[in-house]
């Protein structure tokens, strides 16, 4: 089931639409793959210094024979207090890619995942201003919300609402399934390639 915000009376119609087969089924390991892309997101910045980046002289501590104790050289090696670490962490750059289509295909499965739970919305954005927006956001029984829009720029409605606890704007471009599926109800625009092109096509 899909409802529609009407902002200009702060009514919600339902449709019942119905998906198509070769969707009935959503794919739980594409949406784990869009996850663990989010979550992959690091700087790789952890360092830590070897015995060639310790500050320290190379000089041999002490004469290597005549004092009783084991041969020693550099004072920068790892098994002494202030010398270099052994086999520790390098910058290095953190990079998860997936297909283009696995990509497509998770935010599919997140939007059938939103309308099995009856937690889909569309909207005309269009139609919107902040004085509705106030109004029907009151109308609105969700604890966490997400707008989906065509375009997030130039909005004086989420230059006013971004700040807002448990309410999130995502566009086309920025569209995180992991934001999601972590709302409780997804709000989708008309005017999103999201609607008409993903949606459109697994719904009839």
């Amino acid at each position: 089931m899909i409802r529609e915000l009407n902002f200009s009376d702060s009514s919600i119609n339902e449709t019942k639409l119905s998906i198509i087969k070769e969707f009935s089924a959503p794919s739980s390991k594409v949406i784990s793959l869009a996850v663990n892309k989010v979550q992959s997101h690091k700087q790789g910045n952890n360092h830590t210094k070897d015995r060639s980046e310790v500050a320290g002289s190379t000089k041999k501590l002490y004469k290597q024979k005549g004092t009783g104790s084991s041969r020693v050289g550099s004072g920068k090696n790892g098994s002494r207090r202030g010398g270099g670490k052994s086999f520790g962490p390098k910058f290095h750059e953190v990079n998860f890619k997936i297909k283009k289509k696995t990509k497509t295909l998770s935010k599919v499965t997140s939007l059938i995942l939103k309308i099995e739970s009856n937690n889909l919305y569309i909207f005309n954005e269009d139609d919107m201003n902040i004085d509705n927006f106030s109004k029907s956001l009151k109308s609105i029984n969700h604890k966490s919300i997400i707008f989906v829009f065509k375009s997030t720029k130039d909005s004086d409605i989420i230059k006013k609402y971004n700040n807002y606890k448990n309410l999130n704007f995502m566009s086309d471009s920025t569209y995180s399934v992991f934001k999601a599926l972590k709302h409780e109800a997804l709000f989708l625009s008309k005017n999103s390639e999201l609607y008409t092109k993903l949606l459109s096509g697994i719904v009839k």
